[in-house]
């Protein structure tokens, strides 16, 4: 909640429902019926202040990146104030609401600290955490780009340029798969990209349908529809990226975590595309992990039910229901104490590619759970990467043909 300047409204956010967008309200004190401040704009707002002059003050995701607005109430006209090409967080103002602290990241740089008027002027850097880091290595950078996918559907990619990159050679391409599904790549700096761009491979990230950050119509698109229009919305930025001169069609990877887990082995059974795949805390059996898994609510709601209400739905969506159609080589990495993604559901792939002599590993990480990625222990953290690259250096390798080799 928060106090209008003369203290005879207030504002509060408000979802209708959870497949709507939030808005932000404004009620009289002695009450009302509320006033939807932001209309149809379709982004959703998250932390807000009232302001002295009237306006209220918001963040929001807008896409791939994040933003600081201003709204004024009278007018619900919305304007940006601190954003650009990076990702904004931890926004706290001070007491008088004239000075705003946050966080920020962009594709080059690593999160610091910064400060600035509520207005979006006078912006200044607090810290230097990273300069060291930063002197010594070249980020690579990334190309944004949109593109129609199936439906008429506007989706926003980007494409992360291998490093050392020269325009007269070819490059193997990594396509990501985000988290979630509720969740967003964009404007913000990532390890996994950085450590496969450095080993000389394109990545390639988007964010398809069921992704956060394009108002909710956008982000519960894909209820009951997993693995349909969000694999379409993939596949459709590959193909772009695989008409470049400088991409190496032949030579095409694939990877994600959670919801990227369960789409990377269900990419796997609908194409042979890509040379290799690496599927991080994945899903085979819906069925399964909803026994097993702390969310189980997650499936009742996105496949409409319980599996014994829905069985059809959730036998369809499991990815070891097309086992037999795989043929791409496999790296499965699991947390042996992650509740999110249970351990079975990666020991199901595993078998079901191994019986059938698809090249397969499986790697288990102790003490670790489903954030292994983002928080576990350094060294473990460093092993997964350091597999992870190794694993498309191999399979995505140039094979060269000698001569007479062939016959």
């Amino acid at each position: 909640l928060a106090w209008s300047p003369d203290g005879k409204r207030l504002a509060f956010i408000s979802q209708p429902s959870r497949t709507e967008s939030a808005r932000i309200y404004s009620v009289a004190v002695a009450g009302g019926v509320p006033d939807n401040l932001l209309g149809d704009w379709r982004y959703e707002p998250e932390r807000f202040a009232w302001l002295p002059s009237g306006e209220v003050s918001f963040s929001a995701a807008v896409g791939g990146r994040t933003a600081l607005f201003t709204l004024a109430p009278g007018t619900r006209v919305v304007r940006e104030v601190i954003g650009g090409r990076r990702r904004l967080s931890g926004f706290a103002r001070d007491a008088a609401q004239r000075k705003v602290a946050f966080v920020a990241t962009s594709l080059t740089a690593p999160t610091e600290l910064y400060v600035a008027d509520v207005t979006g002027k006078n912006e200044r850097r607090l810290t230097s955490f990273n300069d060291k880091l930063s002197a010594e290595i070249a980020w690579s950078d990334a190309e944004r780009f949109t593109y129609t996918s199936v439906g008429g559907v506007e989706i926003e990619g980007w494409l992360m340029k291998p490093f050392g990159y020269a325009p007269e050679k070819k490059y193997p391409l990594v396509l990501y798969i985000h988290g979630g599904p509720h969740s967003a790549y964009g404007e913000n700096w990532f390890d996994e990209f950085q450590n496969l761009a450095g080993a000389g491979k394109w990545v390639l990230f988007t964010n398809p349908r069921g992704s956060a950050g394009y108002g909710a119509a956008f982000t519960y698109a894909t209820r009951g529809r997993w693995g349909a229009e969000d694999y379409a919305d993939l596949m459709k930025a590959v193909d772009i990226a695989a008409r470049r001169p400088d991409v190496d069609s032949t030579r095409m990877g694939v990877t994600g975590g959670s919801y990227g887990g369960f789409m990377t082995a269900w990419v796997t059974t609908k194409t042979s595309r890509f040379r290799a795949a690496q599927a991080d805390r994945m899903i085979s059996d819906w069925t399964y992990w909803y026994g097993a898994a702390d969310v189980p609510g997650l499936t009742e709601f996105e496949f409409f039910g319980k599996p014994w209400e829905n069985i059809a739905l959730y036998d369809s969506l499991s990815p070891i229901r097309h086992a037999a159609r795989v043929t791409t080589p496999t790296l499965i990495v699991q947390s042996e104490d992650d509740y999110r993604t249970p351990m079975g559901n990666a020991e199901l792939w595993f078998i079901a590619l191994k019986t059938r002599g698809v090249p397969v590993e499986l790697v288990r990480y102790p003490r670790s759970t489903h954030e292994l990625s983002r928080s576990g222990e350094p060294w473990l953290l460093v092993d997964r990467l350091g597999r992870l690259r190794q694993w498309f250096d191999y399979w995505l390798r140039e094979q060269r043909v000698e001569m007479g080799a062939a016959r």
